[in-house]
């Protein structure tokens, strides 16, 4: 069985990634985002949830041309980003303008969709929405959202299903962090 990934261009440079086996194990093979994938290897996908003292969670809203629903920050890591977190890194800035330090940065757990490995990590941040700088071939908008507003955004069709089911993930971690040790 073979994957297709959407071909993306950057910087008039085609995106290139590396192919990984089902244990998140590097194969050396590199390939144009947008080839499809071998059947058994898989790319690891970088998804980031905000978090402020409010218990809101910062969702944007991807540009037109990308689609105009709400999710999180996310995205592929790069042919060569061995360090998943690095590649983290580099997304919130790109997309936010948003500069973190890789101690601020938790990862909360791997996930397998399909040819993917999503890392989620989470992130706690007060910053300002008008601090942020969006970048607008990516990003529309940003907004504080509640777990009540993110859930109606996505039983409305609007948020990407696969970032809800993070999102999910995320609490469920956070939740079993603070539990009582036994």
């Amino acid at each position: 069985m073979l994957f297709l990934i959407f071909a993306v261009k950057s910087d008039d440079k085609m995106e290139l990634l590396e192919l990984y086996d089902n244990d998140l194990r590097p194969t050396g093979q590199i390939v144009e985002r947008g080839q499809l994938i071998p059947q058994g290897l898989m790319i690891p996908i970088v998804a980031v949830f905000i978090h402020n003292n409010e218990g809101k969670y910062l969702i944007q809203k991807v540009s037109p041309n990308k689609g105009s629903y709400y999710a999180t920050t996310a995205g592929h890591v790069k042919a060569g980003e061995r360090d998943f977190t690095i590649s983290m890194l580099r997304e919130l800035k790109e997309e936010l303008g948003l500069s973190v330090t890789k101690s601020e940065l938790k990862l909360l757990r791997i996930r397998r969709y399909g040819y993917k490995f999503t890392l989620l990590y989470m992130l706690k941040s007060n910053i300002p929405i008008e601090m942020l700088k969006l970048q607008p071939e990516e990003v529309d908008s940003v907004k504080w959202m509640s777990r009540e507003e993110i859930e109606q955004l996505c039983h409305e069709g609007l948020f990407n299903k696969i970032h809800y089911q993070l999102l999910i993930d995320c609490e469920e971690r956070l939740n079993s962090l603070h539990l009582p040790s036994k």
